[in-house]
């Protein structure tokens, strides 16, 4: 018979596993830390070298099959096309991809007028209609910035994007009270807004 006394394995050491689990937590906040302070604030970091506008005024002819009212005025449109050159710099340790952008302005009197973002696709026939924008789009100007294009690791990454603000005069544009474009990463939840001058 054996004896109830009778002990076969030592008593668990307690104080052994307790050392070792503040060790490990002690580690793993030093790693949480490390990792929040080396890791970058900001995905990329952008800037609006600089603003070119063109604003045709455009006068719409009757053809010959058309009714004229007499009396009334011919029909014009008075628009402004924006071509904001930007340096997108990425500031992650990974390739970002642009995805999309848009544009806001508040006029004099205080409302918002949202911008067309012309693709850069539709740039070869915006040239046909207006040959006087050539220059603003056209070598030694930097090239359309492509959406879903990948900014390298580390990179600067210079474009321009084309902006059309319908039914607005070039003074309208330079008494505006502001206007903005926001470019959306498709990575980063939170999209990156610059003033346009």
């Amino acid at each position: 018979m054996l004896d109830p006394d009778l002990k076969l394995a030592p008593p668990p050491d307690s104080h052994r596993l307790t050392p070792l689990l503040i060790i490990a937590r002690i580690v793993m906040i030093v790693i949480g830390v490390a990792v929040y302070m080396l890791n970058p604030r900001k995905t990329a970091e952008i800037t609006v070298q600089k603003t070119e506008v063109f604003a045709p005024h455009t006068e719409f002819k009757e053809t010959p099959s058309s009714s004229h009212i007499i009396g009334a005025a011919a029909e014009s449109e008075d628009d402004v096309y924006v071509v904001a050159t930007l340096s997108i710099q990425d500031k992650l340790r990974l390739p970002i991809f642009l995805s999309n952008a848009s544009a806001t302005m508040t006029k004099e009197d205080g409302t918002t007028l949202e911008a067309t973002v012309i693709s850069p696709l539709d740039l070869a026939r915006l040239e046909q209609t207006f040959p006087q924008i050539l220059p603003l789009v056209s070598a030694p100007a930097p090239p359309p910035l492509q959406f879903e294009d990948a900014i390298a690791v580390g990179t600067t990454r210079v474009g321009t994007v084309v902006l059309l603000f319908p039914q607005t005069s070039e003074k309208q544009w330079h008494a505006k009270q502001s206007a903005s474009l926001t470019v959306h990463l498709a990575h980063d939840a939170a999209p990156i807004e610059v003033a346009l001058p």
